[in-house]
């Protein structure tokens, strides 16, 4: 038995692709955090197993959701994520294996590109594992599933898709919200000499050295508003340091 575990806040304009995606699975958690939109009304057409529970940031909240479903197996996903066809064939296949988990590829959509390039793909994600293996780090940002001690963890070949980043200001107003979030965590040092490179270097690793600039304009425009993205959170985490003064 498969369980899919899913986190919400307001995802009309993607949950209804992401579970149409996974409706052979035998039961579909879904942990939602207050959302004001048709979010729960979509979901509750899917039979899915709706809880609320209080933003705890994204790794409890993902680790709650994890704690709820029955299935031998878990697959997390993200509501702008979808499981393409192949993609649930082989996962049904891989339950049948002797690995406690699987990683699989990702694709990303940026600005309506399937990116191939500049550390968009393959983007491995482990998201597929026994439950009671695994969970998820408690980091502030990018959290990830982290397995039990002498578990053995497969590969999968076909991609995850990521309907990630429709427009330039969606990806502004995450990154706003992203860089906040690790520049509180203090996990970085402020300097000028971060500030200096941080851009350039940022550019230099997207666009040429992983090849972004195979990606055409989309490349372009990726490796740009990356690479803004670092400088943000270089110029946060000086702001924080001064105010601690």
């Amino acid at each position: 038995m498969i369980s899919v575990a899913i986190i919400t806040l307001n995802e009309e304009a993607n949950i209804r692709r992401c579970l149409e995606s996974v409706r052979w699975a035998d039961e579909i958690v879904l942990v939602d955090s207050g959302s004001t939109d048709d979010t729960l009304k979509i979901c509750k057409e899917y039979g899915c197993l709706v809880f609320n529970h209080e933003w705890e940031g994204y790794a409890r909240q993902k680790n709650f959701a994890i704690g709820m479903v029955t299935g031998d197996w878990v697959l997390s996903l993200d509501a702008d994520e979808e499981v393409p066809p192949e993609l649930a064939m082989e996962i049904r296949s891989a339950l049948k294996g002797d690995s406690d988990a699987y990683s699989m590829p990702r694709s990303n959509l940026f600005l309506g590109r399937w990116m191939r390039h500049g550390g968009w793909y393959p983007d491995r994600q482990l998201r597929l594992f026994k439950r009671g293996t695994g969970s998820f780090a408690e980091v502030p940002l990018h959290e990830h599933i982290a397995m039990q001690e002498g578990s053995k963890v497969g590969s999968l070949r076909n991609p995850l898709r990521h309907y990630t980043y429709p427009t330039v200001c969606d990806f502004i107003a995450r990154a706003d919200s992203y860089t906040t979030i690790e520049a509180q965590a203090g996990n970085r040092k402020p300097s000028v000499i971060g500030l200096l490179t941080a851009f350039p270097l940022k550019f230099a690793e997207t666009y040429l050295y992983k090849g972004g600039w195979r990606d055409g304009t989309h490349g372009l425009l990726a490796a740009l508003l990356v690479s803004c993205r670092v400088l943000l959170r270089q110029a946060k985490l000086w702001e924080a340091k001064r105010n601690e003064r």
